[in-house]
C-alpha cells in the first residue's frame, strides 16, 4: 500500500456533527495502535531509515511533536482567528529531535500523554459549533473544530500506515527478481 505524500492529499470536510463520535474514537485509539505496532519490535528495525526517510521511531516521535500544534490550532478556531497558526512544513522539530536515541516505550508514552491533553481540550469545548472556523494556511479552506479533528486523525493514520509499511518491507527483506 503506497501511503503517498501527506502534502499531496486533498481533504473533504463535508460531513455533519454525527461523524464526531467516530472521529473522536480514531483520535483516542491512535496511541494504542502505535503501541501495538511497535513495542515488540527489535531496536534495529525501529531505527532503520528506509530510502533515507524517517524511521519507525521518528514517525512515532513526529506524532507527539505535532500534538501541541493541533491544540494551538483548535484554540485558533475557538478564538475565531482568521487563519490557523502555520505548522513547520519542513518538520524541523522532528528532524532535529534525535528520536532514534529514545526508547520506543518513551515515544509511545509521550504520544499518549500529548494526545490525552488534546482529548481533554476537545472534551471541554463545543466541538460542533458550526460558526467557529479558521482558514487552514496550506489547504486554503476553512476548518471547524470537527474538521481539524478529522484532519488530525487522518494524519495519525498516515504515519501509522507508514510505520506498517516499514515493518512489512523490513520483514519481507529485499525482493528477489
Amino acid at each position: 500500500m503506497d501511503m503517498g505524500k501527506w502534502f499531496d492529499r486533498k481533504f473533504d470536510f463535508n460531513f455533519g456533527a454525527d461523524a464526531y463520535a467516530a472521529i473522536y474514537q480514531r483520535l483516542k485509539k491512535a496511541p494504542d495502535i502505535l503501541q501495538q505496532l511497535v513495542l515488540h519490535l527489535p531496536e534495529p528495525m525501529l531505527v532503520q531509515q528506509p530510502h533515507c526517510k524517517w524511521s519507525i521511531k521518528e514517525h512515532a516521535g513526529h506524532l507527539s511533536v505535532l500534538e501541541p500544534v493541533w491544540r494551538v490550532r483548535w484554540h485558533d478556531i475557538l478564538e475565531k482567528k482568521p487563519v490557523l497558526t502555520a505548522a513547520d512544513l519542513n518538520n524541523a522539530a522532528t528532524n532535529e529531535a534525535g528520536f532514534n536515541r529514545y526508547s520506543i516505550s518513551s515515544l509511545v508514552e509521550r504520544f499518549l500523554d500529548e494526545r490525552s491533553q488534546s482529548l481533554a481540550l476537545l472534551d471541554g469545548v463545543d466541538v460542533l459549533d458550526e460558526s467557529l472556523t479558521s482558514m487552514h494556511p496550506r489547504l486554503q479552506q476553512p476548518m471547524r473544530v470537527i474538521d481539524l479533528a478529522s484532519f488530525v486523525a487522518d494524519h495519525d493514520e498516515h504515519h501509522l500506515g507508514a510505520i506498517q509499511e516499514i515493518i512489512r518491507a523490513l520483514r519481507e527483506g529485499p525482493k528477489m527478481v
